[in-house]
């Protein structure tokens, strides 16, 4: 029989003492008042001391930073010399064409075709040095087409094409102008109409 109460009274009073150790252990505020909230107001950083009070935490000092000298090696070398290249001999010629073979113009034109809205801008040269740029452009009657510039990586005699399309443009005169490094190096004049 006694084996019989104590199994029935232990499970209230392992609830009992679950409830006492909660009350007794439970956080409270700083004057041992009410169970500390959520909504409790804590200052920014905190410490917390072996008393269990709570002290705040000053900022750091912080200080501007100091620059590092640089140290800087005399200028002892002496600056490479680029070989000069001599004299620009760089020539061109600039042509409308139907079309193109290669190098070749096939149809030159000096007044733009019937029926067409566009042709192919042939420019030819001689002594180009790596890095410069060959372009065309079309003007006239207020009108300005660029062709697609293009940089040579080599140097030397070659060509450059570009289609320029034209559209439906008022008759008069216009003049096709190769450009070198944006330098006009030719041109020629066709007609509309």
């Amino acid at each position: 029989m006694k084996s019989q109460t104590f199994e029935q009274l232990r499970v209230p009073i392992a609830v009992g003492l679950v409830l006492v150790a909660l009350f007794v252990f439970w956080p409270r505020d700083a004057d041992g008042g009410s169970p500390l909230s959520a909504e409790t107001e804590s200052p920014g950083i905190v410490v917390g001391e072996p008393v269990g009070g709570v002290i705040e935490q000053s900022p750091i000092a912080t200080s501007e930073a100091t620059p590092i000298p640089t140290v800087t090696a005399a200028a002892t070398a002496t600056p490479e010399v680029t070989p000069d290249p001599g004299p620009d001999t760089f020539t061109a010629e600039v042509l409308a064409c139907h079309d193109i073979d290669g190098s070749r113009c096939r149809g030159e034109l000096d007044e733009f075709p019937r029926r067409a809205s566009s042709f192919t801008a042939l420019v030819r040269f001689e002594d180009a040095r790596a890095g410069d740029t060959i372009s065309v452009r079309l003007t006239g009657d207020g009108v300005t087409i660029e062709g697609g510039p293009f940089t040579l990586a080599g140097g030397g005699d070659g060509y450059y094409y570009s289609r320029i399309n034209y559209g439906d443009l008022p008759d008069g005169e216009y003049t096709l102008i190769a450009t070198r490094n944006g330098d006009e190096v030719a041109r020629t004049h066709l007609r509309n109409g």
